[in-house]
């Protein structure tokens, strides 16, 4: 089992209170698909990026999709990762600490792979990872708008262009 020194926290803070706040208040006003329950996207295996693996100590950042899905960047943000897990995990969604175990350096998704989540009241729950997908920019992006999770690119704001400048002295018309 992983010591706490290779436990891995995210870069960025997804626990704030506040974010916990808006998370809530829009989780209530998700859709809702049939039976009342609220809609939850799908991913087929690889719809977004190729069968891959990453080394799970070079693991810097990760992203909570839901309770099956995030995307792990590995070795930095450039290099993003689909990883789906089983079984669903509540849990999951308010990570702060992961960990990974397997019988090699590397996870793939093969038996054996798992991840390791720290749970709210103390201890750690183990979800089986079921698949890796290497992902360029468009299924990165494609991945995080299916999970509501993209975020709108930053326009730049127009600036008046320069434009030619025409000079004409209107008193003086030249003669022929």
């Amino acid at each position: 089992m992983a010591g706490w020194a290779e436990l891995l926290r995210p870069t960025r803070a997804f626990a704030a209170p506040a974010t916990v706040l808006v998370a809530a208040l829009l989780a209530g006003c998700a859709a809702v698909g049939d039976g009342g329950q609220p809609a939850r996207p799908s991913v087929r295996a690889g719809e977004f990026g190729e069968a891959s693996c990453f080394l799970r100590r070079t693991v810097m950042d990760f992203e909570v999709l839901d309770d099956r899905n995030l995307i792990v960047f590995a070795p930095g943000r450039s290099d993003p990762y689909h990883m789906q897990v089983s079984p669903a995990s509540s849990g999951l969604r308010h990570a702060t600490v992961l960990a990974f175990e397997a019988s090699s350096a590397q996870i793939c998704g093969y038996a054996g792979d798992s991840l390791l989540v720290e749970q709210p009241g103390g201890g750690l729950q183990r979800l089986s990872v079921i698949g890796v997908y290497r992902l360029d920019g468009p299924a990165l992006a494609g991945l995080e708008a299916r999970f509501g999770k993209a975020v709108a690119p930053v326009q730049p704001a127009p600036q008046p262009a320069a434009g030619a400048e025409i000079g004409r002295d209107l008193g003086h018309e030249p003669q022929h």
